[in-house]
């Protein structure tokens, strides 16, 4: 049984994770720390006459302050809202947030099934331009191939994919497809993209070491440790959305009705990251599951793996591939959040335990290398 205070310690952790993806100067904010404060500190006292008209200005703000929250309040009730009708719908999901090929889904299939060959790899990559000039373009460079070579480089698909054999081309288009993926853009939270991808890859590295450990299919635990996240990827773009969307409509309606005290407020507002990660935690995972489920994958199956994770399944009732996935995650949000300086000892010791993550299974995890995909030589 896993202990219910080791599970809420976890859950913080997790959460706080999240604030660090979205940037290092919030995750300290919600913990208390300001870096600002920290490099400097004002010794100035305020004069009397200072701090009187200070509080009499406070005391005028103090009821528009709570005007301000009360509609900030409701602004987001129905901005949460709004997220929950549009996780639910796969439809949109797939038509405004997470477009692509339909050759992508056969794609997946081809790496997990044990039966596909390197002229069905062919023929697949080939339908997909983009991948087809990034596949080569990659094995034309190191780590395929010495960076002051003068060998001829390969032009040929076919060629390309027996020059760097089945294992790393399952490998490379994975990871390729993972990066097309990416948002274009999280502006305001410039910093999210670089961060998710370094936490994307540490995962599948250790998804594909786990499932040698305990004898399970590399390529599928890899596979799902690159995409399991891509729902929190899909969240973010559909909050930034949803934010000016939900906020003009909200406006409209305050003017309609005549309150244009609710409009200048609402007009005012700007993205709160307290909301963004609350909305993160709420929303990745079924975000995930939604997109796993309407691929339909043949071979490539982990919409239950991922359907266990949304359901907060404990690690011991969870299914292996799950267990390896819960592990691989957890491990490596420790390591991003420890270098970050933003995990205390004794949380890592009951963030690791709580997914029973000990001596051998960090072990294991030690020989990964968390920043490259390693491919076969």
């Amino acid at each position: 049984m896993n202990n219910p205070n080791y599970q809420k310690t976890a859950s913080f952790v997790e959460s706080r994770f999240m604030d660090l993806l979205l940037s290092d100067d919030f995750a300290m904010s919600r913990l208390g720390f300001n870096r600002d404060e920290l490099k400097q500190s004002s010794t100035r006292s305020l004069l009397d006459i200072e701090e009187k008209a200070r509080e009499k200005k406070l005391k005028q703000q103090a009821t528009k302050q709570e005007f301000k929250v009360y509609v900030s309040e409701y602004f987001h009730e129905n901005l949460f809202t709004y997220l929950e009708q549009r996780v639910a719908d796969p439809d949109y999901i797939f038509t405004e947030l997470l477009q692509f090929e339909p050759e992508i889904p056969k794609l997946f299939d081809a790496c997990a099934a044990k039966a596909a060959g390197a002229s069905h790899f062919e023929q697949i990559i080939a339908r997909i331009p983009w991948l087809n000039t990034n596949f080569i373009e990659t094995i034309n460079n190191p780590p395929f191939r010495e960076a002051k070579s003068i060998k001829p480089k390969v032009e040929n698909l076919g060629l390309a994919i027996r020059y760097v054999g089945l294992d790393n081309t399952k490998l490379v288009v994975l990871s390729q497809v993972a990066q097309h993926f990416l948002p274009h853009s999280t502006e305001p939270y410039n910093t999210f993209k670089g961060r998710y991808w370094q936490y994307v890859v540490a995962t599948a590295n250790c998804s594909r070491q786990l499932a040698r450990y305990y004898q399970l299919n590399e390529v599928v635990a890899f596979f799902l440790g690159l995409f399991h996240a891509i729902g929190t990827s899909l969240a973010l773009r559909l909050y930034l959305r949803a934010f000016d969307t939900v906020r003009v409509a909200q406006m409209k309606d305050a003017l309609k009705n005549g309150r244009r005290d609710i409009e200048t407020v609402l007009n005012g507002l700007e993205i709160d990251p307290n909301f963004i990660s609350d909305a993160l935690t709420k929303f990745s995972n079924q975000i995930s599951y939604r997109v796993f489920e309407k691929l339909g994958l043949k071979y490539a199956v982990v919409a239950p793996f991922v359907e266990e994770i949304k359901d907060k399944l404990a690690f011991d009732q969870a299914s292996p591939m799950t267990q390896v996935l819960m592990q691989a995650r957890t491990f490596s949000q420790y390591k991003i959040l420890q270098k970050a300086r933003l995990i205390e000892l004794d949380e890592a010791k009951i963030f690791l335990t709580n997914y029973k993550i000990g001596n051998a299974v960090i072990g294991e995890l030690n020989k990964v290398n968390l920043t490259n995909i390693k491919y076969s030589k």
